[in-house]
Order: C-alpha cells, then structure tokens, then sequence
C-alpha cells in the first residue's frame, strides 16, 4: 500500500495535536509549503515542520513557482536551509500559477537545476494531469523525470509512470497523495532524524523554556542584550558555536544560549 502524504499551507494548522490528528486519520507524512515567488514566506512553516518531525518519519516542502527559475529556487533554497532541513529532504515545486507561461518547462529545469547543483538531489515536479499530457509541462525534457500529478478521481493520475498522486482535496478537509515509490516521501526516518548531533554545525532548534533572551555577542551578559526575545515554542535556525568550554547558537539575529534545558535540536542540517 502506497504511503499517503498531505500537504499543507498557512490555510492549516501548525500544531503537534493536528500533526497526530493527521497521523490519527492515516497519514505517513507531509510537504509543507515554503515559499512563493521571491518574497513569500508561509507564516506556518517553521512550526509546522517542527511538529511534522514530532509526528511523522519524513517531512518535504514544496515552492508555488512563477516563472523566474534562478532567482525563485535562491529564494526557497535559503528558506530550507534556514529552517535546517539538510540534502536529504524532499523539495518540490508547484507548477500551476495561471501567470505561468503555456511552456513552462524550461524554467523549471532552471529551478530544478540550481537546486541539484546545490545537493538537493531529492526533487519533484508538481502538476495537474492535464498539464502533463498537454505538454505545458514536458516531463521527457525535465533535467528529473520525478513528477506529483494531482487528479481528484478514482481511477487514477491518468499520467503514465507517475510517482506520486495527488487524489484528492479533501482528506479531513486537506489535500492527500499516494506515494507510489518513495519519491514524495523520501527515505529519512525518524531514528536517523533522532540521530543528530546535538551540536550541529546548522540546525533548527526549538525553545522549551518559557522564553530566551538574543544577545548581540557570544557573552551573554546584560551589556550585549538586545531587545529580542524568543517564547516558548519557538523555532529557530542557527549554528552552534564553541564560546570558551560552552556553547551558544548564532542566529539571524544574534547568539542564544545553546543550553539543553532552553533549547533542544529538532533537525540537523547537512547544509552549510
């Protein structure tokens, strides 16, 4: 039996107990929408890959392209990194804007190409079937031949060879797809993932105490403290760094403690 993966955008929730809900009702894993365009970011991407980790054994995200292939997969590529997804993950994108041109192809294997060339070799292009079979998507051309077709039926994706099917937009209320051969779903597992690192040199770290304070160097002292605070909850990306015999993570926006009782590793990136 095909595993099923549901995908999901801001329209959905980000928290651990629809992740088990989701689970509950027969779900194998997720793609979570990233990106869209050159300046979209889902506002529930981060927590919703979080909680996916604490709930499935894999977990994707997916771009919603509009044409522009280098400057788009830079984009989303420096989003999956920093939400410390490493090369192992699967990244697809959503060809199905209706400002995409008729033949939409070569710009995709633009994208496609920029994200390979970076190690990301875990790719999938996303279409409806109609797309495939009338060539604005010409799958014989794509630099990778692993296509998601959706096609709300009971037949089938009507695409030959597909990898994955989206069947239907209404599984609880979301969108669910069979995964026929693994290339949705990936081949990470849940005990690979529990086997970080906890000083990764990139990863995304969760807060677990009530709140953390961001300090503008490596000494956390009151001089250096900045007016940002992260709650309970939060995920962040960052690199942990050795400050003397301690740790501390340097994020975007400065250096957090790294200590285990205020933050814990949720995912080790292999990016760098």
């Amino acid at each position: 039996m095909p595993k099923k993966i549901v995908d999901l955008s801001s329209y959905q929730s980000d928290s651990l107990a629809y992740m088990k809900q989701l689970k509950g009702w027969g779900a194998d894993g997720i793609m979570v929408k990233l990106t869209e365009g050159t300046g979209y970011l889902s506002p529930k991407a981060g927590t919703q890959i979080a909680n996916g980790f604490k709930a499935f054994d894999t977990v994707g995200v997916y771009h919603f392209f509009h044409g522009r292939g280098t400057a788009e997969a830079q984009y989303f590529l420096a989003w999956v990194k920093k939400m410390g997804l490493d090369k192992s993950t699967v990244l697809a994108i959503d060809v199905e804007a209706p400002d995409l041109p008729y033949s939409t192809t070569s710009q995709v294997n633009v994208f496609l190409r920029y994200l390979i060339s970076h190690g990301y070799k875990n790719v999938i292009t996303y279409g409806s079937g109609s797309w495939f079979n009338s060539g604005r998507i010409n799958r014989s051309q794509l630099v990778d031949k692993a296509i998601w077709v959706a096609a709300y039926n009971n037949y089938g994706p009507g695409v030959n060879d597909a990898n994955a099917w989206q069947y239907t937009d209404n599984f609880h209320g979301v969108d669910c797809s069979y995964d026929f051969d693994g290339k949705l779903s990936g081949k990470v597992t849940k005990a690979a993932h529990k086997e970080a690192s906890y000083w990764a040199d990139n990863g995304l770290y969760e807060v677990i105490t009530s709140e953390v304070n961001v300090y503008g160097k490596p000494a956390l002292d009151k001089a250096n403290k900045r007016r940002i605070r992260f709650s309970k909850g939060s995920t962040i990306y960052g690199k942990a760094v050795k400050y003397g015999k301690v740790y501390r993570i340097k994020t975007d926006v400065g250096y957090i403690s790294a200590n285990k009782d205020y933050v814990k590793l949720i995912r080790k990136s292999g990016g760098k």
